[in-house]
């Protein structure tokens, strides 16, 4: 048990400070109206209360629910000073892994659903997994947006519909898909596409979302764009020579976060890495020792604010930000 402060003021201002702190913990006023109580000024008010923390006579205690990673995950909040960290335990398998992360998010999504809420959806494994997680409670009117095309081929498009469209149903919501595929074949075709009212209004859509969950790829023959084609060997070589060591929405960053530009930039249909940086609230679902740094990246580079991973990737990232 911690053991209390011996307090050293003299009677005078003990007896102050506890009868203004009083007034503002336990009658709830505000500091003007303590002023107006004990005729002080609101600075000399504001004073005392800082002085009732510090010298012991208020002693503050913060009760945090019971996580089995709860300080790790408060260390790592405040070490790359994001929105909210969650962390589960570290399955054995790669596929575990990705289930229990997903889960996690389904779960902090729950936890936030409101009345018009927007969530944006990227594309890929992770987030691909979110329905079977997804158990809220009641129906409320939430929208579901794609926050880029709906795929490089006609399976994953319709993989992304089907995720978006499940989400959205099991709310009562809504769901906008981007009718345009991830990536075109030159950049002509690409402004084109983004010139389309349907596809810029969902676009426009997509930008305004309260929340963003998506994931991140890596610069490795594992990576999904890789294995759709979209990649070749020789892109991989070129990308990791020009530094880039992961994605996000198709775009590639190096290790401290900076765009890598590629030729994909110019012919995504989709939001950018400065349109992540604008989000509101921006979640990333991702772990695995191959990730740790792309996802130290990705929030170096200011494109997440919220981080939901695994205890062990949490643990070598902590160590990475300290």
């Amino acid at each position: 048990m911690t053991r209390r402060r011996e307090i050293t003021l003299d009677l005078a201002q003990h007896r102050l400070c506890a009868r203004t702190a009083k007034l503002y913990y336990e009658s709830e006023l505000t500091q003007a109206e303590i002023g107006e109580t004990l005729g002080l000024s609101r600075m000399r008010v504001n004073r005392l209360l800082t002085l009732a923390r510090d010298s012991g006579v208020v002693d503050v205690r913060i009760t945090s629910p019971k996580e089995p990673f709860g300080e790790l995950q408060h260390e790592l909040l405040t070490a790359l000073r994001l929105q909210d960290v969650r962390i589960t335990p570290t399955p054995p398998s790669s596929d575990a892994l990705r289930s229990t992360v997903t889960a996690a998010a389904a779960g902090w999504l729950e936890e936030r659903l409101e009345v018009g809420l927007v969530v944006g959806l990227g594309l890929g494994r992770t987030v691909a997994l979110l329905p079977e997680a997804f158990s809220p409670r009641g129906s409320l009117s939430c929208t579901f947006v794609t926050v880029e095309g709906v795929g490089t081929s006609p399976n994953t498009g319709f993989a992304a519909y089907n995720v978006t469209s499940r989400l959205a149903d099991a709310v009562g919501g809504t769901a906008v898909i981007v009718s345009a595929p991830t990536f075109v074949s030159d950049a002509n075709l690409r402004d084109r596409l983004l010139s389309e009212p349907s596809v810029s209004a969902t676009l426009d859509v997509a930008r305004g979302a309260d929340v963003v969950i998506q994931s991140v790829g890596t610069v490795t023959d594992d990576a999904l764009l890789y294995h759709h084609g979209t990649l070749d060997k020789g892109d991989l070589q070129t990308l990791q020579a020009a530094g880039a060591i992961g994605d996000a929405l198709g775009h590639y960053f190096d290790a401290d976060g900076k765009h890598v530009p590629f030729r994909t930039d110019d012919v995504h249909i989709g939001l950018t890495l400065d349109d992540l940086r604008k989000l509101p609230t921006s979640v990333l679902v991702a772990g695995g020792r191959e990730k740790v740094q792309v996802i130290h990246a990705a929030i170096k580079g200011g494109y997440f604010n919220v981080l939901i991973t695994d205890s062990e990737s949490a643990t070598q990232l902590l160590a990475m930000s300290t």
